[in-house]
């Protein structure tokens, strides 16, 4: 009868309160979050693909050159820097006729109605400065805690003896049973030592992983290696309990909630494998509750036509010696394999399509389907997210190479729209440097949240080498206009005879470029593309993309 007297009472004051227009804040305080956070993928369009075609040079008394410039349709893509939308889940709200209370104003914020009555907690959760959402957490207060309340608030929370607020559904009057109260206790006094064990000792261990391929730790990865031991220590909770498919993850304590949304997006973003695991970000109160966007099931039968697409990828890896040649392979495989799609949903966004055959990805798939085979193949990898000036976002990766880190981007090099067929690779992105990227891939590793706030998720190393980038591993790399000049040439034949779409070379002066990609020097190669195949109707050169890499690209129009 007290219980529902006491939910009369708030729900009388929260009503008064919504009446008045009182507003409930987002989350963002200190301790634990109250609510579940989700995270909307959104799209980035590449920067413009200029492609330019001259016409056949013609003999008049006087000769104007014409230079007809058509854009075609430019790669666009994805990423998982998110947009968050917050929401809170208030009790139920009921309205009794003729009720009346003697609420007396106790801030601007809320309005309190003195009671006195003992209540006990019913689940992990933290008391708050402020009997609203958002407030700093003051204690922490473990399941069967006995309470005694003061007041009730018209914000939904119970005010303590000791002037600070807890959340009316955590709360309840009904006493633990023996049995409750000795599990509580013992929680309590074993939870300092838990929490300062180290990240292998773990819950959520029961259920092996589902792919028995699949051996790469989470110990190993850059970015976790960048984290403080209590983020570590979420970091493996994260993981064992995605790995079971467990419904919580415990929480070390002192994580705020920036702490929690950066340790999740790292493993979201770097932790490929887990394809199941969802792209809200969770909340809680002492743990995570997870949520999956598979059952166990599903992911092992999914599992299956990942670990046969994969060994078919690492049997042509194992068939070279250096690691250029393994990326390269791993490269080439994801950009055939898959083309961008527009739809950012759970399955476009990882390697259930990516590593599937299902093919439809955005950048955050391209970008975690690359890193899984990396992976698997023991080369180190991570992936990266970035947003340019104009607020779009983006995912790729950085991988270690011989002698240091470069950047891999297998979605830019995957062509969109007009050039997306099976015989397409670019190679402007593979294994290239810090330079090249500089005005393109942006604000790296920086999320910014609904609230207004941004939270580093790490600092990616720096990418200062060249000799792996795939123009000079490769030797088609030039620094004068001669040699420059016959590269093109060769590289004309090798595509015309194997019926490729294109054909590039890069060189090291912005200068050379220029003249490369000039009417003259486009002409004389486009004649010398239709002497060679009666069914090229002419060439398209590429501007905007090349020029940032200084690579000199042509592509190749049949009927």
């Amino acid at each position: 009868m007290m219980k529902k007297k006491l939910s009369v009472l708030l729900a009388f004051l929260m009503a008064a309160s919504l009446m008045s227009g009182c507003k409930k804040t987002d989350d963002e305080a200190s301790g634990i979050p109250d609510t579940q956070t989700s995270q909307s993928l959104t799209v980035m369009t590449m920067p413009p693909e200029e492609t330019t075609t001259v016409p056949e040079e013609t003999t008049t008394t006087s000769e104007t050159e014409t230079e007809t410039e058509t854009e075609t349709e430019t790669e666009t893509e994805e990423t998982t820097t998110e947009s968050e939308t917050t929401t809170t889940t208030a009790p139920t709200e009921t309205t009794t006729a003729n009720f009346t209370t003697t609420a007396a104003k106790a801030s601007k914020e809320w309005n309190e109605t003195e009671i006195s009555e003992t209540l006990y907690i019913k689940t992990d959760c933290y008391s708050r400065v402020k009997a609203i959402v958002g407030s700093d957490s003051v204690k922490k207060y473990t399941k069967g805690t006995k309470i005694n309340i003061v007041a009730a608030t018209d914000t939904g929370y119970y005010k303590l003896a000791d002037g600070t607020f807890i959340h009316s559904d955590y709360v309840t009057e009904e006493a633990p049973s023996e049995t409750e109260a000795t599990t509580t206790k013992k929680k309590t006094e074993t939870t300092t030592a838990k929490n300062q064990s180290t990240p292998d000792d773990e819950k959520n261990t029961s259920s092996a992983p589902i792919s028995s391929s699949y051996n790469k730790s989470y110990t190993d990865r850059y970015p976790y290696k960048q984290l403080n031991r209590s983020q570590q220590q979420l970091y493996a909770n994260i993981v064992k309990a995605a790995e079971s498919f467990s419904p919580t993850a415990e929480i070390p304590d002192g994580l705020l909630t920036d702490d929690i949304y950066k340790v999740y997006m790292i493993v979201f973003n770097n932790e490929p494998q887990l394809f199941w695991l969802s792209t809200k970000v969770p909340s809680g109160f002492g743990s995570l509750q997870m949520s999956y966007t598979l059952s166990r099931e599903q992911a092992e039968n999914v599992q299956k036509t990942i670990d046969t697409n994969a060994a078919s990828v690492m049997k042509k890896v194992g068939g070279y010696s250096s690691t250029v040649s393994k990326l390269k392979v791993i490269h080439d495989w994801v950009v055939l394999n898959n083309y961008f799609s527009l739809e950012g949903t759970f399955d476009t966004c990882g390697i259930y399509n990516g590593m599937t055959g299902s093919g439809a990805i955005q950048c955050q798939g391209y970008a975690k389907t690359t890193q899984y085979l990396c992976d698997l193949a023991g080369i180190d990898c991570m992936t990266i997210v970035g947003k340019n000036e104009e607020g779009s976002t983006h995912a790729w990766n950085i991988v270690y190479c011989d002698n240091g880190y470069y950047i891999l981007d297998t979605t830019w090099d995957d062509p969109y729209g007009s050039h997306n067929t099976s015989k397409f690779v670019r190679y402007l992105y593979f294994l290239a440097n810090d330079d090249i990227i500089e005005n393109s891939h942006l604000s790296q590793n920086v999320a910014d949240r609904s609230n207004g706030s941004r939270v580093k998720l790490f600092d990616p190393p720096s990418c200062t080498k060249s000799a792996c980038y795939y123009f000079k591993a490769y030797n088609k790399e030039y620094s004068d206009l001669d040699s420059a000049a016959e590269g093109m040439y060769a590289e004309l034949d090798a595509a015309i005879s194997s019926g490729h779409q294109a054909a590039h070379i890069r060189v090291t002066s912005h200068d050379l470029w220029e003249t490369l990609v000039s009417n003259d020097y486009m002409r004389k190669f486009q004649n010398y593309a239709k002497s060679k195949d009666s069914s090229i109707t002419g060439l398209n050169r590429q501007k905007n993309l090349a020029e940032n890499a200084l690579v000199v690209e042509f592509d190749i129009k049949y009927d």
